[in-house]
């Protein structure tokens, strides 16, 4: 009995200082950009993003120091349910008309990124010697949710665990680099619609935190919360795709194994949409329900100090969660994986890139 106290004490031990430390590096990235600001650049606000600094210095971190296994439940926990209550506090940041309008014009840029992913995974898979499961798993991976939608997908095409290594591998080494890239390409062609960058973002880049990430980047860089905001609708659309995708691929999965039910059970359709994403949607409604009924009313400043406060503890809980996301990037990984599925990838997440940019820069033209 007391070794198994002695157990969960070391657990809560390790949850709680690799939250200590994620936090840390996020504050040491924040005064780092305000120093950054006021003594390189004279600014009075800096124009270096605090997240890109956390995530940057996560990844040195990680790859030069090493990280002390005891610290990685608590990373862990940043990496996603921390990241993730931060991504649900920017549904207050918008109304349901903002939502709807975004969600208006982000729409068919996300049917013609899923389908330019799919289309080219199904090219690619023969002149470069991809197993089907392997092009499948790449191409969900850019067009829906990064590792998630590849987690998700993988036992239900009976993906082989190499495969789906290689994949998540390829998610992360290429999101994590359109995610440092990205920001800056969308405001040197779509800086004038903040929007439509972050629909770009939204719908360009692979995994959630990534999109997070950039989206964090560009609001800080170029004081844009718009882009965060209509990044963040955008790559929930993705998420939401998921209930049509899964099931779609379960029944190709059945039918290409001759068999008359799929391969495994499927899952609910209400598991496949994160919690989060209800948690942003519960916010969005409660943001508009308030700016209706509670800001013109006495409370109006009482109302608009939380949702201020609620602002900042979202940017800084997504700083956090992006810095354990950094901490968490080892270079390592990365090695054995081989060149065919590196170029596909590569192939993959450009096209997807090019085919979000052209479109969003034709919707630009009607925002």
């Amino acid at each position: 009995m007391a070794s198994a106290a002695q157990e969960s004490a070391e657990i809560r031990h390790g949850v709680w200082s690799g939250l200590l430390v994620a936090c840390l590096l996020a504050i040491g990235a924040k005064l780092l950009a305000d120093l950054a600001g006021t003594a390189l650049f004279h600014a009075a606000k800096t124009p270096v993003s605090p997240v890109l600094c956390a995530v940057l210095f996560g990844v040195l971190w990680r790859n030069t120091l090493g990280v002390a296994e005891h610290f990685g439940p608590g990373l862990a926990t940043t990496s996603t349910t921390v990241l993730r209550i931060g991504i649900a506090l920017v549904g207050l940041k918008l109304t349901l008309a903002t939502v709807g309008q975004v969600g208006l014009y982000a729409l068919p840029i996300v049917i013609g990124c899923m389908a330019t992913a799919l289309g080219l995974s199904c090219a690619l898979a023969s002149p470069l010697r991809l197993t089907r499961n392997l092009s499948q798993l790449l191409a969900v991976g850019a067009a829906v949710c990064g590792c998630t939608a590849v987690l998700a997908v993988a036992p239900i095409i009976r993906a082989r665990k190499d495969e789906m290594g290689y994949a998540v591998a390829c998610v992360v080494l290429f999101g994590v680099l359109a995610m440092l890239a990205y920001p800056w390409l969308a405001h040197s062609l779509l800086g004038a619609h903040p929007s439509a960058a972050g629909i770009f973002l939204g719908t360009a880049i692979h995994d959630t935190s990534q999109v997070i990430g950039a989206g964090l980047i560009y609001s800080q860089q170029f004081d844009s919360p718009d882009a965060l905001a209509a990044a963040t609708t955008a790559k929930l659309l993705r998420n939401i795709s998921m209930v049509l995708l899964i099931p779609w691929f379960a029944w190709a999965a059945a039918r290409d194994s001759q068999q008359t039910q799929p391969a495994v059970n499927l899952p609910s359709a209400a598991s496949l949409v994160p919690a989060f994403v209800w948690g942003f949607v519960a916010l969005v409604v409660l943001r508009t329900l308030g700016d209706m009924f509670v800001a013109p009313t006495s409370l109006g400043v009482s109302w608009a100090a939380a949702t201020g406060y609620a602002s900042t503890a979202s940017e800084f809980l997504l700083t956090a969660g992006m810095a354990a996301v950094g901490l968490g990037i080892s270079l390592d990984g990365f090695r054995g994986i081989g060149w065919r599925p590196l170029a596909a990838a590569m192939i993959i997440a450009l096209g997807v890139g090019v085919v979000s940019l052209l479109m969003t820069y034709w919707v630009s033209g009607l925002m």
